[in-house]
């Protein structure tokens, strides 16, 4: 667990998974993840089971609370992709948009798991997210295919 100045940042457990799905269902949100298609709400419980498996050998995605009103509010992380690179990820619930929370999440876990070199990928037409990603220290690196699109990536070393 990690505690920043607003937020506590945990493993996820069964007992998030109605707030979850009400975050990652959100049309607004999920069009910014992966290939842009929302998770259907009965598959959230496999997705927390993933997050899970992500844990070990430095990698981990958290669940992401708010310290004043103990809700949850996103997710973020590190975890291994297939072409064995590490991503930072993040996905916060319009709630808790425009207020510093990925950017404090990010930084926390960057503190917590060194294991650089990371990525991390954002839809083109995303400004706040690559801004957050660049307040985390991450530099440019050009666009990559990734879910089947076009996107911004970035490097942190």
């Amino acid at each position: 667990m990690i505690t920043t100045e607003r937020l506590i940042l945990r493993r996820f457990v069964a007992q998030d998974e109605k707030e979850y799905a009400d975050i990652m269902t959100s049309p607004n949100v999920y069009r910014y993840l992966g290939a842009g298609q929302g998770v259907p709400r009965e598959q959230i419980g496999r997705m927390i089971d993933s997050w899970e498996m992500t844990w070990g050998h430095g990698l981990g995605v958290y669940a992401v609370v708010e310290q004043a009103s103990g809700k949850l509010i996103g997710h973020c992380g590190v975890r291994g992709l297939p072409c064995g690179r590490k991503e930072i990820l993040y996905a916060f619930g319009e709630n808790a948009w425009g207020k510093g929370y990925a950017t404090e999440a990010g930084k926390a876990v960057l503190a917590a798991h060194d294991t650089r070199p990371l990525i991390a990928v954002s839809y083109p037409e995303n400004p706040a997210s690559i801004g957050v990603i660049k307040k985390l220290g991450f530099r440019h690196a050009g666009q990559e295919k990734m879910f089947g699109k076009m996107l911004e990536s970035f490097i942190i070393e």
